[in-house]
């Protein structure tokens, strides 16, 4: 009895970590042409219904403000979804050719593995969804 009462603390640690390790956000790559003249404030992830084939809103991604680090620039962002809300930041990479073009790595609360697309959307409205899908 004296050994298994030894590892109660860690069984313990484990029970309280498992929950952690369901939060682990997916990353999914977005490429944004009109980042700055568009003034985007966030991006739309929608998700591939099995049941209608049709793309259905995911996540919502509110972007915050963009600190420029010795790095290069950061963007915070919010992510709210059915599975869990989470506030994150992500290396800005401008395009070289078009500093108004930028990728960044945005992490969410996927859920399900599924199949997804993006669309981007400002104080005017929001974009077409994205023509590439990306499966996580």
């Amino acid at each position: 009895m004296h050994r298994s009462l030894r590892h109660t603390p860690w069984l313990a640690l484990v029970v309280l970590a498992l929950p952690l390790l369901a939060c682990s956000p997916s990353w999914l790559t977005v490429e944004i042409p009109d980042f700055s003249s568009k003034q985007i404030e966030g991006v739309w992830i929608w998700r591939l219904s099995p049941q209608t084939n049709q793309y259905q809103r995911d996540t919502l991604i509110w972007f915050g403000s963009v600190t420029t680090l010795t790095s290069g620039p950061i963007l915070s962002y919010s992510t709210y979804a059915n599975q869990g809300d989470i506030t994150l930041a992500a290396g800005i990479v401008r395009n070289p050719a078009n500093s108004d073009a930028v990728t960044v790595t945005l992490g969410f609360q996927r859920g399900l593995p599924g199949v997804f697309k993006v669309s981007t959307f400002n104080a005017a409205g929001e974009s077409r969804l994205s023509s590439q899908s990306e499966s996580l």
